[in-house]
């Protein structure tokens, strides 16, 4: 059960058009990023060793990204602060972090001496992801810390060694490494530091990562919880602080963002793909959450985002 969670991960259906816009930064400015620490870069796959940010803007703040491969995150020094799908997150050194694709990024800020290690995999068209979350956190001890630092050092060599990409071998070492930290995972449900109600937070925020492109009404998500909309909306408001609209509109807020800043779609085209009646309702909308039209919203991020690009 646990490493079938791992495993759906590889099933999980793609924002179609969008790039993954954190490796974009990756793919775009190779030898810059080379002088951080060791890359490799094969067609859409990467790997990074003992890779440092210091001295480097990475990720504009309050500029929300879209993670769409998965990734395989392993924090060797320092710490850092991330939000995902709008959960605010801390790292620091011995973290393994499983990230499925469709996650949308915040940067909060890194310490000095913060390095880690990662790759990407890509992330299959399907639908056989459900509520399953969109990041897996564990803390390693000094056993299976070991056992990862194999598994890095074994899909490094391969790569420096191989006449070609060894992507089969590849696929197979990641799958491998993700059923191992399945293993090593404990579900929140069995887990007595985490409560039920930590555990129905967690699928809730996961559900509206997931579907707020298309539902936004609080029976859908209750229905999809098994809970009345009333008790829903008061649940969530006491768990979280914010009401459920208010974490369905900020998720779907920073969606226009990313498709503001990493695409050319008009906002009429942004409207149909975010499943908005009209241009103007989408306009309507964007102006209330931000105080900023989408089209003012684009000329600020463009000149922030192409600094970077």
């Amino acid at each position: 059960m646990i490493s079938r969670i791992f495993l759906t991960f590889a099933s999980i259906i793609y924002r179609f058009m969008l790039f993954d816009t954190i490796s974009l930064q990756l793919f775009t400015q190779t030898d810059d990023w080379k002088e951080n620490g060791r890359i490799f870069l094969q067609g859409d796959f990467f790997m990074l060793r003992d890779f440092a940010l210091q001295g480097r803007q990475f990720l504009v703040p309050a500029q929300p990204y879209l993670l769409q491969e998965g990734r395989v995150v392993w924090v060797r020094r320092g710490e850092a602060s991330y939000s995902f799908n709008l959960v605010d997150l801390h790292f620091e050194a011995g973290d393994l972090v499983v990230f499925s694709g469709d996650t949308l990024v915040e940067k909060k800020g890194h310490s000095a001496d913060f390095q880690f290690d990662a790759f990407n995999f890509p992330i299959v068209e399907g639908s056989g992801a459900g509520d399953a979350p969109s990041y897996l956190r564990l803390h390693l001890d000094g056993n299976s810390e070991t056992i990862i630092g194999q598994y890095f050092d074994l899909m490094w060599q391969l790569l420096h060694t191989s006449p070609q990409f060894p992507e089969e071998n590849i696929g197979m070492l990641t799958r491998s490494l993700l059923c191992y930290v399945g293993s090593l995972y404990v579900q929140p449900e069995s887990s007595p530091s985490v409560s039920r109600r930590d555990d129905q937070l967690r699928r809730f925020v996961s559900l509206v990562s997931r579907h707020a492109i298309r539902e936004r009404t609080i029976p859908f998500y209750a229905d999809q919880l098994c809970m009345a909309p009333h008790y829903l909306s008061t649940f969530v408001k006491q768990a979280s602080g914010r009401t459920v609209m208010q974490w369905i509109n900020q998720t779907v807020v920073k969606e226009i963002k990313v498709w503001l800043a990493y695409s050319d779609e008009t906002a009429a085209q942004i409207s149909d793909r975010l499943n908005f009646p009209c241009p103007s309702s989408l306009t309507k909308f964007f102006k209330r959450e931000t105080g900023h039209t989408p089209i003012e919203y684009r000329e600020m991020t463009r000149l922030h985002v192409n600094r970077r690009l």
